[in-house]
């Protein structure tokens, strides 16, 4: 029998073993207590869209053998999950990103920041750039520390956000498209290609969308739109996220 939401809920030993499976997998499905809710479900679509399926929040016989394939990775001897702890790190980082919240570029339209100028590379886009001077200042936890790709200042950090994306996955940094922790990097990737833009999360609201803290922003201008907002995410617009440990 699939499993979903119903009216009255549908409650038993099945469901609360999808909720043990999902828990282990590092999908939170709230209290583990047998009742398939909207809190499960929220559980089972994150989950869903980590494995890049369509997220309807539906347990069909396929979708409930692959949370077991996927949790017998997890067990001992296997990976472990990601931590379900916010990083120490990334809730400086975050906090430190909310002080400059408002703040533009100057002249409009230039690239130029404060941001920019401390990074040693003023004038060109700057959403990465500013997560990087979030981290370091506030965390003196440097983002591609040892890398050498596209865009690494070292002891700054990193301007382009594949590079910052490919340098989380190889790190063991990179918790992919599950739901966030506040102080998470965030990874936004708008049309299927490479990542296109980055942020910080700084809240994850009880409907499944999170609320991030990023540079070079703006309603109607995603990606460069030359401020730092608040912005309500979506799972759906990212490859993924990064926590760094």
């Amino acid at each position: 029998m699939d499993l979903h939401v119903t009216s009255p809920l549908l409650r038993g030993a099945e469901v609360l073993s999808i909720q043990k499976l999902l828990a282990q997998n590092g999908f939170s499905p709230g209290t583990l207590d047998g009742a398939y809710g909207p809190t499960t479900a929220s559980a089972v679509k994150a989950f869903e869209a980590d494995q890049r399926l369509p997220a309807d929040g539906v347990v069909t016989d396929q979708l409930r053998a692959l949370l077991v394939s996927v949790a017998a990775t997890r067990a001992p001897g296997g990976d472990a999950p990601p931590p379900r702890t916010s990083s120490p790190s990334g809730l400086l980082a975050v906090a430190k990103a909310v002080e400059y919240l408002g703040v533009k570029e100057s002249p409009p339209g230039s690239n130029r920041t404060m941001f920019g100028e401390w990074f040693g590379v003023n004038g060109v886009p700057w959403c990465n750039i500013f997560v990087s001077y979030c981290f370091k200042v506030a965390a003196d936890s440097e983002l591609c520390a040892g890398s050498k790709g596209a865009g690494v200042r070292p002891g700054k950090g990193c301007a382009f956000v594949p590079t910052t994306e490919a340098w989380l996955q190889s790190s063991g940094f990179w918790v992919g498209r599950s739901t966030p922790l506040p102080g998470d990097i965030a990874i936004f990737n708008w049309d299927g290609g490479r990542p296109d833009h980055i942020g910080i999360v700084e809240a994850v609201m009880s409907d499944g969308s999170f609320q991030t803290v990023e540079g070079n922003t703006a309603v109607g201008n995603d990606s460069n739109g030359g401020e730092v907002m608040r912005r309500q995410r979506y799972l759906t617009q990212v490859d993924g996220f990064g926590r760094i440990t």
